[in-house]
This record gives structure tokens, C-alpha cells and sequence, in this order.
């Protein structure tokens, strides 16, 4: 287990602790299982991923853990372009964004310190304390865009 894995769940364990909620083998294994990757992952990929891993834990306890990760800051939840939520890691100090294919869900994550100091600028000015923000673009990725050019070639 890597050192933010371990700080995440000591984290996760306190939160659960100080709201008079149980820790569960199932509860630490879905904070595991989302630390031991860095891909965006639905609900339903959560369970498989557990499935596959022999780990009994059923649908109601994955979207009440991810709910409980996602309040005590362990993880982000957002919606990226498609019907349902994602969920990823939080990694203190390390921000990002997304770009997302519109045809094949792609996703894509970007950082751009020019961008973010913008939007800090941008916050002084109208004299806002930001809380969060997220920065989401969606289009089409470099491998869609080559199927599409081929297919207006034919």
C-alpha cells in the first residue's frame, strides 16, 4: 500500500469514527481499490473491479462508500461528459482538468499553470473566495478526429 493509500485510509477511518459509522472490510476495500489507480471509474466499474477481485460487496455499498469518500475529501465526483458520475482520487496539491471525447468518452487530464493563475486573477477581481472549480472541455480526441476525417473521405 503507497503512503498516500495509507493516509487516505487512516483518513477515511477517523472520518467514519468521528460520524458514528462502521469500518468495514467492504468500505476499505472500495478506498483501496480507487487508490491503486489513477483512472476516472463509475460505480459500476467499481463493482466489476471488485467482482473481478473476488471481494463480495454489493451496488447499495459502493454508492454509499463512494458518497462517504466524497465527503470527506478522499474522492471527487464528476460528471464528465456522459450520463452517470465519475469518481477519482483526490491528490493534495496536484490539480487538474479534463478534456472528454464526446464519441468515444476518452478522457483526457490537463494542467496548465498559466490557466490556473487566470482564474485567481479573475477571483481577486470580482473579489470571490473559491471554494472548487473544474475546468471541462469536451470535443473530439485526436483518434476520433482521424476516423472522422476518413470517414468524410469516403
Amino acid at each position: 500500500m503507497s503512503n498516500l493509500s495509507q493516509r487516505a485510509q487512516k483518513l477515511f477511518i477517523q472520518y467514519l469514527r468521528e460520524n458514528n459509522l462502521k469500518v468495514t472490510q467492504e468500505r476499505l476495500a472500495l478506498l483501496a481499490e480507487i487508490f491503486s489507480t489513477s483512472e476516472h471509474l463509475d460505480a459500476d466499474e467499481l463493482l466489476v473491479r471488485m467482482k473481478t477481485k473476488n471481494k463480495k460487496v454489493s451496488r447499495a455499498t459502493v454508492y454509499r462508500t463512494l458518497d462517504l469518500l466524497v465527503q470527506c475529501g478522499l474522492v471527487r465526483k464528476s460528471r464528465l461528459g456522459h450520463e452517470h458520475y465519475f469518481y477519482e482520487k483526490v491528490q493534495p496539491g496536484k490539480r487538474h482538468d479534463h478534456m472528454v471525447c464526446t464519441h468515444c468518452g476518452r478522457i483526457l487530464e490537463f494542467w496548465d499553470p498559466a490557466l490556473d493563475e487566470r482564474q485567481r486573477q479573475i477571483c481577486q477581481e470580482y473579489h470571490f473566495r473559491p471554494s472548487f472549480y473544474s475546468i471541462q472541455i469536451q470535443g473530439l480526441c485526436e483518434d476520433c478526429q482521424k476516423v472522422e476525417q476518413e470517414n468524410t473521405f469516403l
